[in-house]
């Protein structure tokens, strides 16, 4: 029946649904032609364009080549991968049916220790007893661009004892307790950002490491330089007889903001996943949650983004899918993540091994394809500026039906394990794509495997669902949708993803304003802990297209993000509730057995099975330090907030709005912000 559970989580048959994945990229292309042009304008405007034309004719006539992927101004070319001895002591292929790959096993295991001795110490500052066993828990970062990524890691920090204020909200700690992180998307960023900077605190992340400040696509100084590094490093790629797409240049982009400055397109921009341990001590030394990563496949020879694609794991050890095909029932594969980029026949290598297909941009890139069309459109404009030119470069002889994918060569073609049939067989390359274009968009799967036993997840949603940008239980409600019509169309006992209302009931119920548990009387699903967008102290829902922050606003997000899940302190009882969650299953807990402290705490959070589906009157706009209603009415806030606070963040402008904060409409704050305003609520 576990089989059958993964099935349900990761290769559910539903109907494809076309046009929700259309009006996705619809709605990314619109919004960030807005991004970019606005970005486009004032660069062409600026003295520093003529100074980059003259740069670029210069380097385009003394290059003695003419095929610009030669054309090396930053740095040197790392990006592509190369070629190695292939090893005669390397399992290639391995079944889902498995379970966890034993370098994961492995990293677990050398985990378990500082788990336990965290659980113990977590458990015992809120006068609990420890568990019989430690709980496997998991944390679940949701796309949403930079601003997921913000405020997911803003939300993480609630969990960390670096930050002083989680640690005093008593939530702070919990991290050295995850065995898991899982990111989608902005989610990806977040995890792989997080990792491959050992860990940091995610506020000192922001004063740094990242380079939020320059535009992702028309950074602030050296484009001559960034788009010709672009250009080629991905020209080497292509060189090595890789296919290479969009995705490889907003990668590339990605990495050159995000990570360690030692892998920027300046330097050295190599770093895979794979070496993750070894360019960050405390994931070698098991410090830190164990990352996966995931993007959707696309099926072949089709446009269409199915809502039963199939989800593939980049881990630093592994690539795979716990089960595989649109039309049939097959447990899927893992191989190597070292080697991803070699081309197989019947499950080894043709001969020729590759390393560096993983690069950690290439990674995030494939998690995120939605943004690819922010090249696109920078390149849609009849403009003679440096930045034109070299995106004709970077589409010229690009198709544009692979727009918004990642192609990877198929480690699993050809491939026959003489117990069932390989739905992959046939294909040369795996074409991938973000799942949140098929409203996929929180990363659970990976912690519903049954192989990996997670106890409860920490669901971080800063989905943009709503007209103004909050998100509404969308994610988790199309999660349990897909499980479910697999447990119908195949009669399974049950699935791993506990009920959850409609996207209405969400809405309705409050349940999009504040922390809910979900599954707290299932015997056989996780705990999910979902923790929504709320304006605790700052408005973090900003576009999800949004290109560039200065620093002192992503301060403002990721501070307001964290208080989603600490409640600004408040709640007394809360880090007592959430020590009852996280560990509920490890104490083999029902609702005749548990303890009268946690039962107190789980009839208070739990999701009580209401749904009410009408549909909400009005558009919702939650209003910026306001205590959430559920906190008022239940009496639980020490502290409760009637009124929206002043808030004020910087921009390039310097603008200030100032409106009344009971007359603000979220339209007069949405024009305050096209116009890099500030609002200011009074």
């Amino acid at each position: 029946m576990h089989i059958a559970l993964t099935l349900a989580a990761v290769a559910a048959v539903v109907p494809a649904l076309a046009d929700v994945a259309a009006d996705k990229r619809a709605e990314a292309r619109q919004e960030l032609a807005y991004e970019v042009h606005d970005a486009r304008a004032a660069y062409l405007a600026s003295p520093q364009a003529k100074r980059d034309a003259l740069e670029y004719r210069e380097a385009v006539t003394n290059s003695a080549v003419a095929n610009s992927t030669e054309l090396l101004i930053g740095g040197g070319s790392s990006y592509a991968p190369y070629k190695v001895d292939c090893p005669s002591d390397v399992t290639w292929i391995r079944s889902a049916r498995e379970g966890l790959g034993t370098k994961e096993k492995a990293y677990l295991a050398q985990r378990a220790s500082t788990i336990e001795s965290t659980v113990a110490t977590m458990m015992a500052a809120n006068g609990l007893a420890a568990p019989p066993r430690a709980p496997v828990l998991g944390m679940s970062l949701s796309g949403g661009g930079y601003r997921a990524m913000i405020n997911g890691l803003g939300m993480a920090m609630a969990t960390m004892n670096g930050s002083s204020e989680a640690a005093a909200s008593g939530v702070g700690g919990w991290m050295d307790a995850m065995s898991y992180m899982t990111g989608l998307s902005g989610g990806s960023w977040a995890t792989g950002s997080f990792v491959a900077n050992d860990g940091m605190l995610p506020t000192d992340l922001i004063n740094q490491v990242w380079n939020l400040e320059s535009n992702l696509i028309v950074p602030s100084s050296g484009k001559v330089s960034f788009y010709y590094d672009l250009v080629s490093e991905v020209g080497a790629k292509a060189d090595e007889g890789f296919p290479t797409q969009i995705t490889d240049y907003w990668g590339l982009a990605l990495g050159d903001h995000l990570l360690p400055s030692q892998y920027h397109l300046d330097n050295s921009p190599n770093v895979t996943i794979d070496l993750l341990p070894n360019i960050s001590s405390n994931f070698a030394n098991a410090m830190l949650p164990f990352p996966i990563i995931i993007a959707a496949e696309r099926e072949t020879n089709t446009t269409v983004l199915a809502t039963n694609a199939t989800f593939w794991e980049f881990t630093p050890f592994e690539f795979g899918a716990w089960a595989v095909g649109f039309d049939n029932l097959t447990a899927g594969y893992f191989t190597p993540i070292e080697y991803l980029g070699t081309a197989f026949a019947a499950g080894s290598p043709n001969g020729t091994c590759y390393k560096g297909f993983d690069q950690m941009s290439f990674v995030m890139g494939t998690s995120s394809t939605l943004f690819n069309y922010a090249l696109i459109e920078l390149g849609n404009d009849t403009d003679s500026s440096v930045l034109v030119s070299a995106i004709d470069n970077i589409l010229s002889g690009l198709s544009a039906a692979n727009d918004d994918v990642s192609s990877v060569p198929n480690p699993f073609q050809g491939y026959t394990n003489g117990t069932d049939t390989n739905p992959l067989a046939d294909l040369e390359y795996l074409t991938l794509f973000d799942a949140g274009e098929i409203n996929q968009n929180l990363p659970l799967d990976p912690l519903l495997m049954p192989g990996r036993n997670v106890d409860a997840i920490l669901a971080f949603d800063n989905s943009a669902d709503t007209t103004y940008s909050w998100p509404n239980g969308t994610a988790m409600t199309v999660s349990y949708e897909r499980g479910l019509a697999f447990q119908q169309q195949y009669n399974v006992d049950s699935i791993r993803m506990p009920p959850v209302p409609s996207i209405n009931g969400f809405v309705n119920g409050g349940l999009n304003t504040r922390p809910v548990f979900f599954g707290c009387n299932e015997t056989d699903t996780p705990v999910i802990i979902y923790v929504p967008n709320y304006p605790w102290s700052y408005y973090a829902n900003s576009s999800t297209y949004k290109m560039a922050y200065d620093n002192d606003t992503a301060h403002a997000q990721m501070e307001s993000s964290m208080r989603s899940l600490t409640l600004n302190g408040t709640v007394e009882s809360w880090p007592k509730c959430l020590a009852c969650a996280f560990t509920d299953r490890a104490f083999g807990y029902t609702s005749e057995n548990r303890s009268s402290e946690c039962a107190e705490c789980f009839s208070t959070w739990c999701w009580d099975g209401t749904d009410n589906d009408t549909t909400p009157s009005g558009n919702y706009t939650p209003l910026a330090g306001v205590t959430p209603t559920f906190l008022v009415e239940n009496n639980l806030s020490s502290s409760v907030q009637t009124s929206a606070i002043s808030v004020a963040s910087s921009s390039a402008s310097g603008t200030t709005a100032v409106f009344s904060g009971n007359g603000l409409t979220i339209a007069a704050m949405v024009a305050c912000a096209l116009i890099g305003g500030v609002a200011t609520l009074s």
